[in-house]
């Protein structure tokens, strides 16, 4: 199974905030047999996260989605998948 994981935030890519939900995440689903083949971190932008989902169904068996979920004013996640 080929995975991609996409992770989200502004305050990943400022460097505020250690991606580590991704590194997790690979390490998890490498360990059950998946192949994580793209790790991406993308803003709090729902047209990006929206159009990066999009794109990757098509491509992967999987799209893992992290972060952007948690109760802040740029929460737009869940809208944007």
């Amino acid at each position: 199974m080929d995975v991609a994981v996409l992770t989200i935030g502004d305050e990943l890519l400022a460097g505020d905030t250690e991606n580590t939900n991704a590194t997790w995440l690979a390490r998890q689903l490498t360990g059950r047999g998946a192949t994580v083949k793209r790790i991406s971190v993308v803003p709090d932008d729902r047209t990006v996260i929206a159009d990066r989902v999009r794109e990757w169904r098509e491509s992967f068996d999987d799209v893992i989605v992290t972060g952007g979920l948690g109760g802040t004013h740029d929460d737009v996640t869940m809208d944007a998948v």
